[in-house]
């Protein structure tokens, strides 16, 4: 399905691709809290006698797979968190083996920001500043005896087997490799468009939604099934071809239950899907969902990549409001409103 790079088509999704990302002029502002936010626990953590090694940025900041915070109609986007991972050397300084953590970052970031809302997920422990609407997550990780390997111990009790550096390289190397490929198009920002889209969908969704307490379709699970599309497919000249490619090609592997895992891993019949973390085996991000998660997710994949074939087709036949509406099908509104008139 050849889609012109002189297309409007393909402008209009260049146009989207540049607003959904984080505002630019932001990230200095990031930086500055990020800063305030890591002296402020490595100070208390000092005092109490725990040794962080470093810390440094991770997520969707640090992978540049980001988005802007957008809360219009139904596309109710709440923008990227700024992940920050402290790694601790595993003892304290009387030679204690550390436990979870998340409880003492929150209360430093507590000492630290008595006006702010601070709170804590399994994994982490959050700050909202209200000025910025700016999120961070402070993530403890151990140190473990394997390079570049930590455990993270959430506050459940269970222990995590992870790699900041490898998580963010895992996405990078698909960065730098599509970056050679000719043309506009890279794996970040394909993967910003499908995040975006996850958004959408699970707005109109009665098994997904974006409210607390709904049941998601993760990020991490989104990047995994973006890399498997990306090394299988590549991406093409254009942000509409690569995604039918990648939306059809999912719609077979989600419907069918086929791993999704990268590198050799022996596949079990204990769940309905295996979508393995590529730092930790043992850790399947779909162990918990059931045949209807499934099946709305091979619903949307299969919609989407007949509704972007939709959209090429009227563009092709210079119907550019026929073309926009099928884009509006997949993205909401946002498109229509910001990329309009390109």
């Amino acid at each position: 399905m050849k889609v012109s790079t002189h297309s409007t088509i393909h402008k209009r999704m260049k146009c989207f691709v540049d607003f959904i990302a984080p505002e630019k002029e932001k990230r200095d502002k990031i930086k500055q809290q990020s800063a305030e936010i890591r002296a402020c626990i490595e100070k208390h953590a000092k005092e109490d006698g725990y040794t962080i090694a470093s810390s440094a940025y991770s997520g969707s900041f640090a992978k540049k797979t980001g988005l802007r915070r957008y809360l219009l109609g139904k596309d109710e986007v709440e923008g990227q968190d700024i992940d920050i991972v402290f790694l601790l050397e595993d003892k304290d300084k009387d030679g204690n083996a550390l436990d979870c953590m998340i409880h003492r970052f929150k209360g430093y970031l507590k000492k630290c920001y008595p006006d702010s809302e601070i709170s804590n997920t399994k994994s982490s422990a959050t700050i909202h500043f209200t000025g910025s609407k700016q999120n961070f997550d402070a993530v403890p990780l151990i140190k473990t005896n394997r390079e570049n390997i930590q455990k993270l111990i959430r506050t459940e009790g269970t222990d995590r087997q992870s790699s900041a550096q490898k998580q963010v390289e895992f996405i990078r190397k698909r960065n730098r490799s599509s970056n050679e490929v000719e043309g506009v198009v890279r794996f970040n920002d394909c993967l910003r468009l499908v995040k975006w889209w996850r958004y959408h969908m699970q707005s109109e969704s009665d098994v997904f939604g974006n409210h607390e307490g709904d049941k998601k379709v993760p990020s991490f699970l989104l990047d995994l099934l973006c890399a498997k599309a990306y090394d299988k497919l590549g991406v093409k000249a254009t942000y509409a071809e690569t995604l039918f490619e990648w939306f059809d090609y999912l719609t077979e592997v989600v419907r069918d239950g086929l791993p999704v895992v990268f590198g050799n891993h022996q596949p079990s019949d204990t769940w309905n899907w295996e979508v393995i973390d590529p730092m930790d085996r043992s850790n399947n991000i779909a162990e918990d969902w059931c045949i209807c998660e499934i099946d709305e997710l091979t619903y949307w994949l299969n919609d989407s990549a007949n509704q972007i074939s939709n959209a090429i087709a009227s563009d092709s036949l210079k119907n550019d409001s026929e073309s926009l509406l099928y884009l509006t099908f997949l993205f909401g509104d946002s498109i229509k409103n910001q990329c309009k008139n390109v």
